[in-house]
């Protein structure tokens, strides 16, 4: 397999129907999703098998979770959602939100 350097920029995508998400990478194990937020729109919260890293690549957002209060996540920041555990998010924010969501 030859190594990849993903360029964000190539594939950032904002739609005001909804939030974007689209597919940056994919192995055998492993993918990589670019999703991006207009100001309001959000991920509601969902479960499913795998552990997802979100790494926040601009903009701020909060991420939300049954177990606790809505958190303010932002770039620079990396979110750990383990395999079986409640995960959303939502641009509460005038700016974009852009973040890789690395399944596992």
């Amino acid at each position: 397999m030859k190594n990849l350097i993903l360029d964000v920029e190539k594939f950032k995508n904002f739609t005001d129907e909804k939030y974007y998400k689209g597919l940056l990478w994919e192995g055998n194990t492993s993918r990589i999703m670019l999703i991006c937020l207009k100001p309001g729109q959000e991920i509601k919260p969902h479960v499913h098998k795998g552990d997802h890293i979100w790494l926040v690549l601009e903009g701020s957002g909060e991420f939300l979770c049954s177990s606790a209060e809505p958190r303010v996540i932002d770039s620079g920041k990396i979110v750990v959602a383990p395999d079986g555990a409640d995960h959303g998010i939502r641009n509460h924010t005038k700016e974009n939100l852009v973040f890789a969501s690395i399944t596992v």
